[in-house]
């Protein structure tokens, strides 16, 4: 019955029905006040309708949405961080992390140069500063005999139990020489990285610096084969000769100047006899 003739029940009175166009009239008027604001009454063509209220008088204004963000970092559409969905760092933070990490390391003019046998790591310094790789590369080969002491420079080469009686200050001084030349590519302590992550497989070790070549794993010919440039391969400089066999490099590499500096924590558990 509500639907009868056309009309449309209202939901006021069970007597109003209204045909559609006069619904139609009604419904406009009442959108006219919605939208002047203010509160009184919408009067369509036929009769009254209803009463509608709004305290606001103002016109709407617009306002931007907000840019919502997550982590402290706001996320744009066609220009989202995506490293900040994951960890909500934004990657330009990132850059400025590995930008300090970089300074962190320091020019070859911020290294001191300390010696506990009273050695000049100055000429060492230039070479690595000009890009001389192969002559700083002989630099550093004769400042490590000179280390082992006069029966190594009487020898013109260092036997390997030499090696542990080199002060920790002079070769650190020799690796922060290196890393910082090379932008931390090159240096002792790079290459006993490689070496740990080798699982100390020499095979592995030097095919991860870049000492062999081939299918047969064939050592490079020195100096030809070598690379003498600021992008060889991650740890390929310095060399230490190994044709003799592995004893001084990992004498050179297990050296306590190249220590792990984190602290290792041991934990001991004690008893104790409580009599009761």
């Amino acid at each position: 019955e509500r639907e009868r003739e056309g009309g449309r029940y209202l939901g006021c009175a069970p007597e109003w029905r209204l045909s559609g166009r006069t619904l139609r009239e009604r419904m406009r008027g009442v959108m006219r006040m919605r939208k002047v604001g203010g509160t009184g009454t919408a009067r369509g063509k036929n009769g009254l309708v209803g009463r509608t209220t709004n305290t606001n008088t103002t016109a709407p204004v617009w306002r931007p949405r907000a840019r919502a963000t997550r982590g402290g970092v706001g996320l744009r559409a066609g220009k989202s961080d995506l490293s900040s969905l994951f960890d909500g760092t934004p990657s330009s933070a990132k850059g400025a992390g590995k930008k300090k990490e970089k300074e962190d390391q320091g020019g070859l003019d911020q290294v001191e140069l300390k010696s506990d046998l009273g050695l000049d790591y100055g000429l060492l310094r230039d070479l690595l500063e000009a890009g001389e790789w192969e002559k700083a590369d002989d630099e550093t080969r004769l400042k490590l005999i000179q280390m082992a002491g006069e029966e190594a420079v009487l020898r013109g080469w260092v036997y390997f139990t030499e090696v542990k009686d080199i002060p920790a200050a002079d070769l650190q001084t020799v690796d922060k020489l290196w890393l910082a030349a090379s932008g931390g590519r090159y240096g002792y302590s790079v290459q006993k990285k490689a070496w740990i992550k080798s699982r100390k497989v020499w095979t592995k070790f030097f095919q991860e610096i870049d000492w062999v070549q081939g299918e047969n794993n064939a050592y490079r010919k020195w100096p030809l084969e070598f690379i003498w440039e600021a992008d060889a391969k991650k740890g390929h400089l310095p060399l230490t000769n190994a044709l003799r066999g592995t004893q001084l490099l990992q004498a050179v590499l297990e050296h306590p100047a190249f220590e792990d500096k984190k602290k290792k924590v041991s934990t001991k558990i004690g008893t104790d006899s409580v009599k009761i």
